[in-house]
């Protein structure tokens, strides 16, 4: 509806009989005149009536029946100012029945999820930065009853302007600009008034003033009333547009700065401008512009003087109707810095077998993804070295020493033409570099998103169209920051290849384009021959008379359901996924030389996801510096989850690790605020224990400018400016980080225990390696103390043979079929000292074709046939134990026998399990086969009791790790719902909080540093 005026232009909803009422008086005090007061059974018609704002002092207290009506006011443009609770969250029955708080009116306001914020410290209300018309109200709160504060995650836009991109943001909707933070020892735990610019889409004309805080008692109403007044004042006006940014946010010597000023306005404004010299605050220039009220955008442009001094010069702008409430906004621009670029010779980082090294001294990463705490994925679009200044400074009061950043969507907005950048785009990213630079932060940019950008082209990964023109927009980027020693490259981040529309598939989906088909008959004629490919796929000649009917698979090949019994060609699907691991390996080493032409010298990576075999770091890691892994949906298989990628010979990024949004049933967030902090401690922790050369965070800030529930509530930092426990998590981290900053050492040696992971079997069926290996990982990891190295079954031989000292023993997981070349590869090893552990049927190849492994008389024991349900393993004779195999695995799974079968293979040996062991429901169970074969290999240096811990149902993650000059860490992850004590190896007696990590730095003994969950008993 459009708003009409009326000569009342506020209406104050007041009903003494709603919950959470206050005396007419106190309303007189606290709304400005004139307004017109409506009691709940009258406020649906009289919101028919003209009237400009909405306020209420009910909270989160309604009338049910009139939401159809205050919905048709909001999107009508009306504005609002709601105080004394989260708003719209209580409905009340015409009856006077108040339903339970929930979230489902303020979805449809796009306010997101809701959450009571425990605030345990004293508070105090300090007005926002840019809140000027607060700054000489008082702000009152009482220590002893602060109230109840909420926080909510609104989403500001509701669609993607490049819908074609996943990580596409959307149109700046709606501007939120907080007001009012209660602030406890420094922190913001919450933000009791923000303000929500209603610019375009649903809401569009309205000013939405939002004041999620219930004082105590009138009092506190009473002693707030200036600032309330001023508020309600400020939402009446309507939303007003003024934005005042550079130009270019960096300049060169002997450029002109020039800022744009941009106003729309239903009032006429007032903007005052002044611009501060570099790092001071002497004023190179102020004056005032004056734009009449109009609903068309006005601009207009201010030319500074010519600046020699290079550094961030801050512009400050304050703008406020004849009769209004003034708001103020910083923004800068930088003069380019050669010093600075100068100032980072020496920091490039350079990549070890386990972590990074700067000048010889190892350096553990410790950071998070960062854009703009306001404009997020539009930083280089709207750029604000101000903001970004400050943003980063409180970064490094939080011990981050690395940022990730980069682009996500809108590629063809920076390179309108193949090989031709946007210069406004450059300068921006000038800028960023600049600020990140002075603040000696090691930075990661990351090129692209998911799959490349087209350039017009039919592949993303195949086309040589597209190839040739990522590759020269990379060349550009990195030849412009060849100097910057501290830039270093992420090439894509969480890639997937093969169909677009399929991001995020389990195994790589075809694309079927001619590009994808060519590429694909020529890798399987270097590999076999059309006849071998017919009994491979099962395909008569009718079917593949030649090569040019070779193709790829159907989507429908893919399912592996065992309810679904249609014929599927799962060797064909096998066979596509490994050629697409070594079509994405070559599309990495192209896009590494151009980086190298272009004459950087700095680290490249690969931004990896959870991607299993969509795309395996294991078969392209000798195409990059350094793997990442992603840790996101996994947390019931962390340690594996952060292995999974680390290959034996180049360092791992536990990358992009934050919490992922979980709904309930009745799609409110399944975990609180607090747990979510104490997940993210888990996987902090347990990247420590995985070897992980740095842990980076996602996301500083949430990214309220997409469409994604899921972005709009991943982060540190709200976007009112408000922090999330996560942060609090986040801090204590960094503290632990620098103190184990020079303590960190890399080991001599790669750990003893190597974990085959059986891609071949993993290409064609998933459960038959995802669970394996899983089980390993935990029985291992969480029962025995050991945290193993993994390495692709395709690589073994490779890794093998570059080792000058093999691993003592490798475990070979729950094997349905297998290479031969890898079991030839794996004989080797035993007959050269090693310790093999393989359990399940060890004769079938990939294509599930019958093969004699070397050791004849090892075949002689299989007689492969589906697992039953129940099954007994004989451990030794006469010793058996029991094993379940649950679910549908008595569909999918085969034994080759049901014994323990040990053999002397020249110095070494194979112990065999015909059953597939890892594949069993119990890891105690598979915990004590490892134990008994490790031992003897005196392998397991348990830091816990062992009848507490290491066959324990309920087992904790114990592990410890050296530090330099004698010293150890022992870090601890509980995935139990209660409080567990343990006594160290040492004598130590340790708790660790429910659900909880933690870690303890010991120097001879006596302990320096206690981290996260654990606390030290006497």
């Amino acid at each position: 509806m459009a708003v009409q005026k009326n000569d009342v232009r506020t209406l104050v909803f007041y009903d003494p009989s709603m919950p959470h009422t206050c005396d007419l008086a106190l309303v007189s005090e606290l709304v400005p005149e004139p307004f017109e007061t409506v009691a709940a059974a009258h406020l649906a018609r009289k919101l028919t009536e003209g009237y400009y704002t909405l306020v209420s002092l009910h909270g989160p207290y309604f009338p049910k029946s009139a939401w159809p009506a205050i919905l048709h006011f909001l999107e009508g443009g009306g504005n609002c100012a709601l105080f004394g609770g989260m708003p719209f969250s209580r409905p009340v029955t015409a009856t006077g029945t108040v339903e339970p708080e929930q979230d489902s009116y303020t979805r449809q306001l796009f306010l997101g999820p809701i959450f009571p914020i425990a605030v345990k410290e004293e508070v105090t209300l300090q007005a926002a930065e840019g809140a000027e018309l607060l700054k000489s109200c008082a702000l009152s709160i009482s220590p002893q009853q602060p109230g109840m504060f909420w926080s909510c995650y609104p989403k500001l836009t509701q669609v993607s302007d490049h819908p074609e991109d996943l990580g596409s943001a959307g149109p700046l909707d709606t501007l939120l600009v907080p007001l009012v933070y209660a602030v406890a020892n420094g922190r913001k735990v919450a933000t009791p008034a923000f303000l929500l610019e209603q610019r375009s889409g649903r809401f569009k004309g309205g000013r939405w003033l939002i004041s999620a805080w219930q004082p105590a008692s009138d009092e506190v109403w009473r002693a707030n009333a200036q600032a309330i007044r001023n508020m309600i004042a400020l939402a009446s006006e309507g939303v007003i547009t003024c934005d005042v940014r550079p130009v270019l946010a960096c300049y060169q010597s002997g450029e002109r700065p020039t800022l744009r000023v941009a106003v729309r306005s239903a009032y006429d404004l007032h903007v005052d401008i002044a611009c501060y010299a570099s790092d001071s605050d002497s004023v190179l220039q102020q004056q005032t512009l004056y734009f009449p009220a109009s609903p068309v955008l006005q601009e207009e442009r201010i030319s500074l003087p010519i600046q020699q001094q290079p550094g961030l010069y801050r512009v400050v702008s304050s703008y406020y109707t004849q009769e209004g409430q003034q708001l103020t906004q910083e923004t800068g621009f930088w003069l380019w810095d050669n010093a600075l670029v100068q100032a980072t010779r020496g920091k490039r980082l350079t990549a070890g077998r386990d972590y990074f090294y700067q000048s010889d001294t190892l350096f553990p990463l410790f950071g998070t993804t960062y854009m703009d705490s306001v404009v997020q994925r539009k930083f280089l679009h709207l750029p604000n070295p101000a903001r970004w200044e400050r943003d980063i400074l409180e970064m490094k009061r939080a011990g981050i020493n690395t940022l990730r950043t980069g682009l996500w969507s809108a590629w063809r907005e920076f390179v309108p033409l193949a090989g031709v950048a946007n210069e406004a785009f450059l300068r921006a990213l000038d800028a960023f570099v600049m600020t990140v630079c002075k603040h000696d932060m090691q930075l990661i940019f990351n090129f692209f998103a998911f799959y490349p950008p087209l350039f017009e082209g039919e592949n993303p990964w195949l086309d040589p169209r597209s190839v040739e023109a990522q590759q020269d927009f990379i060349a550009l980027v990195a030849h412009r920051y060849a100097q910057v020693e501290l830039l270093s490259w992420d090439l894509i981040n969480e890639p997937s290849f093969g169909d677009s529309t399929k991001i995020f598939a389990q195994r790589p989906i075809p694309n079927y384009d001619r590009f994808e088909l060519q590429a694909f008959q020529e890798w399987l004629k270097k590999r076999t021959t059309l006849e071998e490919l017919q009994l491979r796929w099962r395909k008569t000649p009718a079917e593949l008379p030649s090569w040019e009917h070779v193709h790829p698979p159907a989507t429908s090949d893919y399912e592996t359901h065992v309810r679904d019994n249609n014929m599927h060609y799962m060797f064909q699907v096998a066979d596509y996924t490994h050629f697409s691991q070594d079509m994405f390996r070559q599309w990495a080493a192209r896009m590494y030389l151009a980086i190298h032409a272009a004459g950087s010298q700095t680290l490249v990576g690969v931004g990896q996801d959870e991607a299993g075999v969509r795309l395996a770091p294991q078969f392209y890691a000798d195409a990059v510096d350094y793997t990442t892994t992603h840790p996101w949906w996994n947390n019931d298989a962390l340690l594996w989850d952060m292995l999974l990628d680390k290959t034996p010979h180049k360092p791992n990024i536990i990358q992009e690790t934050g919490v992922m949004l979980v709904r309930d049933v009745d799609g409110r967030p399944w975990r609180n605020e607090q747990a979510n902090a104490d997940l993210l401690e888990r996987k902090l922790i347990t990247g420590l224990a995985a070897r992980g050369a740095g842990l980076i965070q996602w996301l500083w800030h949430t990214n309220s400018y997409m469409t994604s529930d899921n972005e709009n509530s991943i982060g540190l930092v709200r976007t009112d400016g408000s922090e999330k426990p996560e942060l609090g998590v986040m801090r204590a981290f960094g503290r632990l980080m620098q103190v184990l900053n020079t303590r960190i050492v890399e080991p001599e040696q790669l750990p003893a225990v190597w974990v085959v992971i059986p891609y071949g079997q993993w290409f064609v069926r998933p459960e038959l390696a995802i669970e394996a290996t899983q089980q390993a990982v935990r029985a291992l990891g969480y029962h025995l103390g050991i945290v193993p190295q993994l390495v692709g079954e395709q690589r073994l031989q490779q890794a093998l043979a570059s080792l000058g000292t093999a691993p003592r023993a490798l475990i070979l997981p729950s094997v349905q079929m297998l290479e031969a070349e890898t079991w030839e590869t794996l004989q080797k090893y035993v007959f050269e000292g090693g310790t093999l552990l393989v359990s399940g049927v060890i004769t079938h190849s990939p294509y599930n074709l019958s093969h004699a492994p070397m050791l004849t008389e090892m075949g002689e024991t299989e007689r492969v046939e589906p697992v039953s349900r129940y099954e007994r393993l004989e451990m030794s004779p006469g010793r058996y134990t029991s094993l379940l195999y649950d679910g549908e695995k008595i569909g999918y799974l085969k034994k080759a026998n049901n014994g323990v079968h040990v053999y002397r293979h020249g110095s070494g040996s194979i112990v065999w399990s015909g059953l597939p062991l890892e594949c069993c429901s119990d890891t105690s169970t598979i915990a004590m086969f490892y134990q008994r074969y490790l031992d003897q290999q005196a392998l397991i240096q348990a830091v816990k009791e062992r009848a507490e811990q290491a066959f324990s149902a309920q087992p904790l993650l114990i592990v410890e790790q050296p530090l330099s000059n004698g010293g150890s860490m022992i870090v601890c992850v509980s995935e139990l719902g209660y409080a567990r004590e343990v006594t160290l190896e040492n004598g130590l007696r340790v708790e660790v909080a429910a659900n909880r990590a933690g870690a303890i730095v010991l120097q001879e003994k006596s302990v320096v540093h206690v981290f996260g969950g654990v606390v030290v008993r006497a």
